[in-house]
């Protein structure tokens, strides 16, 4: 069989470099550089025509119970229905002693109301947006509510692949979750409570800190607190040291 090679040095086969890490990476730099670029582009115009334009549009909707479901969704991914999802889902995974589970879901919560406080004294000063609804002076930039439901809701899809345990409340949980993230951006918009731009960052943001939370939680499970970066394994083997890697055995005399 024929070899070719190239002159200039070895050849690098692009498929080895089609990993799944390295997709993973991939995507979770464009969702930074999409961030930043929105960012920016709010920041120069707060109330570009294009804000107008979709938020005209959704608003125009009229159907029937739409106003209705859409303060339901807006209820259901609020600070304090996140705060009674919080408690129900650590008290039954403790019931079920699911502790992993339970101190992963705590941390998850943690990590969005400290995002969540984060952006508003971060990125609401920066951005210095106020919100559509005439007479208000709260940030508005990001959306909270999309933020924070799509953290959360995205996660639980996560758990549901990740523990098929029960198949039809995996199915139930993922439907239902789907359902909340995609229709809260549009529930914020069309009752006036944030621009479009704020809706695409809310999704951008919280599809960032996903993309962390996924590969952590992972590591978590298998290695623990640690995540492996203080398994034994990773020490050198050291005569005389009292970390021993997994594997070794003391050689026959």
């Amino acid at each position: 069989q024929e070899v070719f090679t190239d002159l200039k040095g070895p050849r690098i086969d692009i498929r080895r470099l089609i990993t799944l890490p390295g997709i993973w990476l991939l995507v979770a730099v464009a969702l930074v550089t999409l961030a930043t670029l929105l960012t920016v582009a709010v920041i120069a115009d707060p109330q570009s025509n294009q804000d107008l334009t979709v938020m005209n549009w959704i608003k125009g909707w009229d159907l029937p119970g739409l106003s209705g479901f859409f303060s339901l969704i807006s209820a259901l991914t609020s600070l304090n229905a996140g705060l009674i999802y919080g408690v129900a889902g650590l008290g039954g995974l403790f019931i079920t002693r699911q502790r992993k589970t339970a101190l992963a879901f705590m941390f998850v919560g943690t990590v969005a109301a400290v995002a969540s406080f984060i952006g508003d004294f971060t990125l609401g000063e920066l951005v210095e947006r106020t919100r559509p609804i005439s007479g208000t002076t709260a940030s508005s930039y990001p959306s909270g509510h999309v933020f924070g439901g799509t953290l959360l809701f995205g996660f639980l899809v996560f758990l549901a692949f990740e523990h098929r345990s029960r198949p039809k409340i995996s199915i139930a949980v993922v439907v239902l979750s789907i359902l909340l993230v995609v229709a809260v951006g549009p529930a914020r918009i069309y009752e006036g409570d944030h621009w479009p731009s704020d809706v695409a960052a809310g999704y951008l943001f919280a599809g960032i800190a996903l993309m962390i939370l996924f590969p952590v939680y992972r590591r978590y499970t298998e290695f623990g607190f640690g995540l492996g970066f203080f398994h034994p394994q990773h020490f050198p083997s050291v005569k005389g040291s009292i970390v021993k890697r997994p594997g070794t055995r003391k050689a026959a005399r």
